[in-house]
């Protein structure tokens, strides 16, 4: 088990030092100057000229890469000039923000694309299975942020039953899961729709093998072969399910911003738009660091129940 988690934190060094590098070159071909964008493009040429020589904007490329990079290795993400604060404290708030939206989002898309993918593959080509399989190919093919407007239409302007948006922590839990509700299930379709779908093709196959022929053959239950299929048929799933919720974690920017959500995707947006590149940056490795750490857990928990894996890795 250690030696996996080893190799796979290795494994993780060489791609966030990439993630770095994409972005950090993304950020400098973008159009327009951040120290204009930052005090206002009619300001004389000298006041963005000083402002550039502040942010660092005037050093070689190499360099700022550098000095940016030893900064956030030690835990400095950088000020930003936009917003008046330290980057780790906005990121921060944002990641919590985000996590609790994702984490509601990934048990509800979790538990029932199992529940919904497992009741297909038992009763493979029946009506159920059809229908499961129909819904979860149209809940692929809808976005997510088109099902997030449908929902703010007709659940906040129309029926007026639900709040258009936010996040408010301060006036009880009720309310707040109120404007919880519809990001959290916008945000969970795809991830309901994937799961069911993985987990009925997991299904199918084991079903298959030759070990539930073996398993009738002795005399077990359906309730007994379906706990083994089921263990068997886990493995696909958790891999499934490291990326997705590695993805709700990284922050849906559009559904965030359709429903005012002060995540890590609204963090993102508006500081694209502002140009506010300290931001950007941060976020950006704040979100690929936490997509490795959480497919390394997935990876650990693989290895934990399926004894294949810890036998390959050795």
């Amino acid at each position: 088990m250690l030696r996996i988690g080893l190799r796979r934190a290795a494994m993780a060094v060489p791609i966030l030092l990439g993630v770095t590098v994409i972005v950090f070159l993304l950020m400098t071909v973008l159009p327009g100057d951040p120290a204009a964008a930052f005090i206002g493009e009619a300001t004389s040429g000298q006041e963005i000229a000083k402002i550039r020589d502040e942010l660092g904007l005037n050093d070689p490329l190499p360099v700022r890469y550098a000095h940016w990079l030893l900064d956030a290795a030690s835990g400095d993400l950088g000020y930003s000039p936009y917003r008046r604060r330290e980057v780790t404290d906005l990121l921060a708030q944002a990641w919590i923000n985000t996590a609790i939206l994702a984490g509601c989002s990934a048990v509800l898309g979790l538990v029932g694309g199992v529940a919904l993918g497992f009741a297909a593959g038992v009763r493979r080509g029946r009506l159920t299975d059809r229908v499961i399989s129909a819904a979860s190919l149209t809940g692929l093919s809808i976005p997510s942020f088109f099902v997030a407007i449908l929902m703010l239409i007709l659940f906040s302007a129309k029926l007026g039953v639900l709040p258009s948006g936010g996040a408010v922590l301060d006036q009880g839990p009720l309310v707040f899961l109120r404007h919880l509700l519809m990001p959290m299930v916008a945000g969970s379709l795809a991830t309901m729709a994937i799961t069911a779908r993985v987990t009925r093709a997991s299904i199918v196959q084991t079903y298959a093998a030759d070990f539930v022929q073996t398993l009738r053959a002795k005399g077990l239950g359906t309730v007994e072969i379906l706990r083994h299929v089921l263990k068997n048929a886990i493995s696909p799933v958790l891999t499934t399910s490291g990326l997705q919720i590695g993805y709700l974690l990284g922050g849906s920017v559009l559904v965030e911003t359709i429903f005012r959500w002060p995540g890590m995707g609204m963090l993102v947006f508006s500081a694209i738009s502002a140009r506010d590149l300290l931001v950007v940056q941060g976020a950006t490795l704040v979100i690929a660091l936490t997509f490795v750490v959480v497919n390394l857990i997935v990876d650990l928990l693989q290895a934990t129940i399926d004894p294949r894996l810890r036998r390959a890795v050795a």
